[in-house]
């Protein structure tokens, strides 16, 4: 009985751990998570009892490391519907939060990783504009987590319809 009382205790202290990481180091773990599977899975796990309505940007943590999960799936299938899981997820909370700039940008970063053939890159021209149009008014953590990384995905174009 001693057992399963410290069993127990573990596993939930790990989990309000995991749900402690502050929003600076889940979006630093994102960007790792974006080149390693482990980190992926790490992102998947510190997100996902994250629920829209208590922790929206949680939440769509969580929707990009479902999405992040099907790159590095290797079954077809799995992946479409895991993809597909992720993008429902993503898009939910962007629909309940369409000003936010973060979501936008991640939904930014996802689309212009997706290969065409996917045909999830209707976005990237709206979501380029606002980011644009509203950095200025983010924190500067904001601002210092996207501007490197959307500059560089945006590299000066005005349209995404050719990529």
């Amino acid at each position: 009985m001693k057992y399963w009382i410290i069993i127990a205790v573990f596993f939930c202290f790990s989990n309000i751990q995991a749900q402690g990481l502050s929003l600076d180091k889940i979006r630093a773990l994102y960007i790792e998570a974006s080149f390693e599977e482990e980190k992926t899975n790490k992102l998947y796990e510190v997100t996902k009892n994250s629920l829209i309505k208590t922790d929206y940007k949680r939440f769509a943590y969580h929707a990009i490391s479902i999405l992040l999960k099907s790159k590095f799936t290797i079954n077809p299938f799995d992946k479409i519907k895991t993809f597909k899981e992720g993008k429902e997820k993503l898009e939910k909370v962007i629909n309940k939060y369409p000003h936010d700039i973060e979501l936008r940008f991640l939904r930014f970063c996802v689309q212009n990783d997706t290969p065409k053939i996917i045909n999830y890159k209707e976005n990237m021209q709206e979501d380029s504009q606002l980011i644009k149009n509203n950095i200025s008014k983010s924190s500067n953590e904001l601002q210092q987590f996207i501007l490197p990384i959307f500059r560089t995905l945006n590299d000066g174009r005005t349209s995404y319809s050719s990529r």
